[in-house]
């Protein structure tokens, strides 16, 4: 390992920022100390190796900080005034910092040439199926459907069937935040959730909250549509034993629509006391 013995070590880092290597800092410091030194006394005396002193000489003779005579044979170098030569390693590095600017400024205007007609072609072409949004995970298809709920303004209609992806507090949660708003809420339930006292319990707690209620035999899937406008229909994969879902967020006018009056013709089947049709279906 090569020591430096310099009087103060910042002053080695002080040049070294003004960008002369190790080796260059040291031998400009050694320099210093006296009128002139040959080659083989500055190398010892800034504890440079010998075979790279010569090299270490002639770059600082090139950056402006040391000079070279000769007497007779013998070479010498002398170490420009500080006031001077850093002043001058200053302005060189000043140059090589504007002329990397520059460099760098032609680099990005060239890039910018080339880049900007990617982005052009890249923003100008929508995405044919950019208002279907496939959903896989239980907890995302939860999420979104929340996340509708939550912000629909004026009607919400769903039809409904078991399996349900959420919790019963959760299922009750969804319901009571639109009903709070003032939101036109309407669901269309099969009847088998009357037959469950859960599920009954908790159709009649979405009455009381103002959910309009109507029951038939059987749903054609799983569907929320929310102001005429976004549909999730949550579709059970039916190759799977265990509830399999996924879901499609749909925003689109034509579709929400057909759904709407699929949805109203439904509505109008439908009966307000599943009790009754169960209660005729037992005498038989």
């Amino acid at each position: 390992m090569v020591l430096f013995i310099v009087s103060d070590p910042q002053q080695l880092e002080n040049l070294m920022s003004l960008g002369l290597t190790r080796y260059e800092a040291a031998v400009y410091l050694a320099l210093l100390e006296r009128y002139d030194f040959t080659p083989i006394q500055v190398a010892t005396r800034a504890q440079v190796p010998r075979q790279r002193i010569y090299d270490v000489l002639e770059s600082l003779c090139e950056h402006g900080l040391c000079v070279e005579r000769h007497s007779g044979r013998q070479r010498l170098f002398q170490a420009v005034d500080p006031s001077k030569a850093l002043s001058t390693l200053l302005q060189e590095k000043q140059r090589q910092y504007e002329a990397e600017l520059a460099r760098q400024q032609q680099q990005t205007e060239k890039l910018v040439a080339t880049l900007t007609p990617l982005y052009a072609v890249g923003h100008g072409t929508q995405d044919p199926l950019a208002y279907i949004e496939v959903l896989s995970e239980p907890n995302r298809i939860a999420e979104r459907g929340a996340a509708l709920a939550q912000s629909a303004q004026q009607s919400i209609c769903v039809f409904f069937t078991q399996p349900s992806l959420l919790s019963y507090e959760e299922g009750l949660q969804l319901v009571q935040n639109p009903l709070s708003r003032g939101v036109n809420y309407r669901t269309i339930y099969e009847y088998n959730i009357w037959l469950d006292p859960t599920g009954r319990e908790f159709v009649r707690q979405c009455e009381t909250w103002g959910q309009q209620v109507r029951f038939v035999p059987e749903v054609p899937f799983k569907m929320q549509l929310f102001d005429g406008q976004v549909t999730l229909l949550s579709l059970q994969d039916p190759l799977v034993g265990t509830p399999s879902f996924t879901a499609l967020a749909i925003t689109h006018p034509g579709l929400a629509k057909i759904l709407q009056m699929a949805f109203d013709t439904l509505w109008q089947q439908g009966i307000t006391d599943p009790q009754e049709i169960l209660d005729r279906e037992r005498q038989i």
